[in-house]
């Protein structure tokens, strides 16, 4: 993949993957792989039943791992299928800005993650956010609209999402590249 950016001009690829986080906290990739990569989104996937304290600090624990850009889909819901974890959202909020970690608003149909109230929360602490359409075939990016639609109903404005940025202010404001800079 590094080798497309040498070969098409006009263009950026960026390398990334969305990560498990892990019950514990942990990222289910090692750091020296997640220091390859441009960008990394960890999720949830898994452990569902913990407490609202517990998913808490399983957020706030994952953050701490210095390759971790963005939360993705952060309650994990899925609309009609899985409840949405108990988390005290605006601490994990407050511990996002912190970090200086993005927040995922996934445009996916059945998630939705986060919600329009979420959103609004996380204008109101400062964190920034980023809208992805969770697709898994080229057909899929048509529901960014999706995210666009949920985005806006948290009032969400271009300047609060990050992927609206052109690359070169984009990179600035992803966490990885915001420690390269501070060394």
């Amino acid at each position: 993949m590094r080798r497309v950016n040498d070969e098409i001009s006009g263009i950026t690829v960026l390398i990334g993957s969305e990560v498990d986080i892990r019950r514990d906290g942990a990222l289910d990739f090692p750091d020296d792989v997640l220091a390859e990569l441009d960008l990394c989104i960890g999720s949830v996937h898994s452990s569902f039943g913990l407490t609202e304290a517990e998913q808490t600090e399983r957020l706030i624990r994952a953050m701490r791992n210095p390759y971790l850009d963005i939360i993705g889909h952060p309650t994990g819901r899925l609309i009609g299928a899985r409840d949405p974890i108990s988390l005290d959202m605006r601490r994990v909020m407050e511990a996002t800005r912190e970090a200086g970690v993005a927040m995922e608003v996934n445009s996916w149909p059945e998630r939705l993650d986060l919600n329009d109230t979420h959103i609004l929360l996380a204008r109101e602490i400062g964190v920034p956010l980023v809208i992805n359409t969770d697709a898994h075939a080229p057909e899929h990016f048509a529901m960014i609209f999706y995210g666009i639609a949920t985005a806006r109903r948290g009032w969400a404005e271009p300047g609060d999402v990050l992927n609206t940025l052109p690359l070169r202010a984009l990179l600035p404001r992803l966490r990885r590249h915001q420690m390269r800079k501070a060394a």
